[in-house]
């Protein structure tokens, strides 16, 4: 990889060579108590509870948690002094930054599929990942392939992807969030990964299996056929794969017509 590569934007994602305390990270997210949490503010992109607070903001406040601004506008919230292990993993990024913040995604909530326009390194800005809590109910899935992130790791990944996350598990998943602008420092870093493992979402797969259910099942093709609403299609979909036992759920679903319609509109703009 070199560095042209990454400013070209060629990095999907990568498993940084980092690791932190994951008891000393847990630790640090005890002191910081319910009601600092602030709910996020993209209300149109989760369902459930999503929320955060900042070590870093553009105001200095706890719950300040927006991320857009420039490396000079953002300073140190109180919780950055409070919770010292989490000051010293911050300090070993070494690239300027600009927002800091811990976000929860709480059990049995979703981040729906999105982008997150120019924020890859073909913009010069930098998104790490460190996660805080996990469970393995946890899928977190960008370019239509699922990664595995482990508490204490640190992962670049490029959100201009779709990307999205489900928490199927019993706790909150909190993860660390450093934004920052691409510099020698991070280029050296990402010279020394490569790609990441990643793996094929088990809904994605189970979908495709009941896809040729339904085409073997003219009853069952007829039904879902003649629906054109494409929420009681998806709602009636996920039903009828939950009666034949398949475990993919909305979001599956939502995320195949995306891209399909996406690689549809690229074709019909290259003719």
């Amino acid at each position: 990889m070199t560095t042209g590569d990454a400013v070209m934007g060629s990095v999907r994602w990568v498993r940084l060579p980092m690791r932190f305390d994951g008891a000393r990270l847990r630790a640090d997210l005890a002191r910081i108590g319910e009601e600092e949490w602030r709910m996020h503010f993209n209300q149109a992109d989760f369902e459930g509870t999503w929320s955060g607070v900042a070590l870093r903001s553009k105001s200095g406040a706890v719950n300040d948690i927006g991320a857009t601004g420039e490396v000079g506008e953002f300073q140190d919230t109180e919780l950055m002094e409070r919770c010292g292990y989490l000051r010293e993993v911050v300090g070993a990024f070494q690239m300027p930054l600009k927002s800091v913040r811990l976000l929860r995604l709480h059990a049995g909530s979703r981040v729906k599929e999105h982008r997150d326009r120019d924020l890859g390194l073909a913009d010069g800005e930098v998104r790490v990942h460190v996660p805080v809590a996990t469970n393995d109910g946890v899928e977190f899935i960008v370019g239509g392939r699922q990664l595995r992130l482990g508490e204490g790791e640190a992962w670049y990944v490029d959100f201009s992807q779709a990307h999205r996350i489900e928490n199927r598990g019993d706790e909150g998943r909190v993860h660390l969030i450093v934004d920052g602008r691409l510099n020698d420092w991070m280029a050296g870093m990402l010279r020394q990964c490569v790609e990441a493992e990643s793996v094929e979402p088990v809904g994605v797969g189970e979908f495709r299996r009941f896809c040729a259910v339904v085409y073997e099942d003219a009853g069952l093709r007829e039904h879902l056929m003649h629906m054109t609403d494409a929420g009681k299609l998806l709602e009636a979909a996920v039903k009828a794969g939950r009666e034949r036992g398949f475990g993919f759920a909305a979001g599956d679903v939502e995320s195949i017509y995306k891209r399909n319609r996406e690689e549809w509109m690229m074709r019909g703009a290259s003719l």
